[in-house]
């Protein structure tokens, strides 16, 4: 994906705050040069390109749709679905936005990846600021880990009520769960295949590895 940045142009830069430089009140309304964000469109259609090449894959163009269920964060522009034919694979979801900037003129660019559907979301990037600036290379090294989670596999998803988790070989996270460990443990369960009791209504997506 480095090689893809490079016969691109895409810029990059480092961390503004070291890794744990002081942030600035003023750095939380401010985003300097947002067109650098462009960064991540192209390495969604790099992403793109790469899978496309795989046996079995098909991409298929989406429609503009809302991004989340109560439309908190308005609507993709463009995206794409990606999907393997290998049985029980989790369908990739590349969506791209064009969102306004709050408190200057102009858009900039953010990708959500999802699975299955829009609101299944496992990364957003729904934070410019300069506060929050790490880096390009922390950026796109986030999206690349979880696109390549998913395609790899094992990748599990849980949706519960007012609780979500995301688990794979190399590690998992949690949000508002009350044991997070045990969490992990039922999203290892799983992707094994096994039976597990979970609390009513969670939505489960378990998908298996795209490379055969």
């Amino acid at each position: 994906m480095a090689a893809a940045d490079g016969r691109l142009g895409m810029p990059s830069w480092p961390d503004p705050h070291g890794g744990m430089g002081e942030v600035r009140d003023e750095e939380y309304s401010r985003v300097t040069s947002p067109e650098r964000y462009d960064i991540v469109h192209a390495r969604a259609h790099a992403w793109t390109e790469q899978l496309r090449g795989l046996p079995g894959v098909e991409v298929d163009p989406l429609a503009p749709a809302p991004l989340d269920r109560d439309e908190r964060y308005g609507e993709f522009d463009r995206g794409v679905r990606i999907t393997s034919d290998r049985p029980g694979t989790l369908p990739l979801l590349l969506l791209q936005q064009d969102a306004p900037l709050s408190a200057q003129e102009g858009t900039v660019a953010l990708l959500q990846v999802s699975v299955v559907r829009p609101d299944v979301v496992v990364f957003r990037q729904d934070c410019v600021c300069d506060a929050c600036d790490h880096g390009s290379a922390g950026l796109l090294g986030a999206i690349d880990g979880k696109i390549a989670a998913v395609v790899g596999g094992p990748f599990v998803v849980l949706r519960g009520d007012g609780w979500n988790a995301q688990w794979h070989p190399d590690g998992g996270s949690s949000s508002n769960s009350r044991n997070h460990r045990s969490v992990m443990e039922s999203c290892r369960r799983l992707a094994a295949g096994e039976e597990v009791r979970l609390p009513g209504h969670t939505e489960v997506f378990a998908g298996r590895s795209w490379l055969r």
